[in-house]
């Protein structure tokens, strides 16, 4: 009898134990979820466009004043170009002097403008005043894709997960931020914006920008681009499968993002929601 009702008790006890085990990995797996959700989708309103030049392979994009600064890329055929905001007529165009140099993105802090070449493992640095000749250069050890900065200090994408932090002076990493989303890891990094302590992101081969927190680098929120082309210009034929999303400026006074792409004919102006 004894026995029976030990049997019985110790069953219980077995059963009560892997009850509480099962809720507690269930508060585990609520709480992961709660501390990284999926990204909200953000919505926006297209408030105008401007022409773009068809001819440029976007890598860089940047709004100073009432210009907009390009960074393109492909051998033989990059440059740095400034356009008007107010009609997108491009007013100088700044060939790489060097034809084997592949230009990446690029970034204006200052008076100085940084550009990134993609395999050179070379970084270039203007007077913004005269972009006709670089005044230095660094070393970059890794791919350039993407670059921005905070005011102070510069943000590197290589392509991977992983957005590097520069020192300008000295183009050192001096931090980096892992992006992840709720699924993990995300990769093909490209064109950023960095806006209000956020980086706007454009994942390469993808029509979607990421709003990643720069503290956390986690993806908060999503911009999906799907559908401008085939709406606002239904006759363009794209010149490749690489004619895709590839340029992300801030307007800080009207509070838009400027988006392109690769020999892309229009720049859009976008309003969030």
């Amino acid at each position: 009898m004894y026995k029976k009702y030990s049997l019985l008790l110790g069953v219980a006890f077995f059963a009560l134990l892997s009850c509480q085990n099962k809720k507690s990995e269930t508060q585990s797996t609520a709480a992961t979820a709660d501390s990284n959700p999926a990204p909200k989708v953000l919505t926006y309103k297209v408030t105008g466009t401007l022409p773009h030049d068809t001819a440029a392979y976007t890598e860089g994009f940047e709004l100073k004043g009432s210009k907009l600064y390009e960074g393109t890329g492909t051998l033989e055929n990059s440059f740095i170009s400034i356009a008007d905001t107010a009609t997108g007529k491009v007013q100088k165009k700044y060939p790489m002097k060097d034809k084997t140099v592949y230009g990446e993105g690029i970034s204006i802090l200052g008076n100085q403008l940084f550009q990134l070449s993609y395999q050179n493992h070379i970084a270039y640095v203007y007077n913004l005043n005269d972009l006709s000749k670089s005044v230095g250069t660094f070393k970059w050890p890794y791919e350039g894709w993407g670059m921005t900065n905070d005011g102070k200090n510069l943000y590197v994408s290589v392509g991977s997960s992983i957005i590097y932090k520069l020192d300008p002076q000295s183009f050192a990493v001096v931090g980096q931020i892992q992006v992840t989303d709720d699924l993990g890891t995300v990769d093909n990094l490209n064109e950023l914006e960095y806006v209000d302590g956020f980086i706007y992101v454009n994942k390469w081969q993808t029509t979607k920008i990421l709003k990643v927190d720069v503290a956390t680098g986690k993806v908060v929120a999503t911009i999906d681009c799907f559908g401008l082309l085939s709406e606002y210009a239904p006759a363009y034929t794209p010149k490749s499968e690489d004619s895709v999303l590839n340029g992300i400026a801030w307007d800080k006074t009207h509070q838009l993002l400027y988006v392109t792409g690769k020999n892309w004919p229009l720049i859009f102006k976008l309003k969030l929601d």
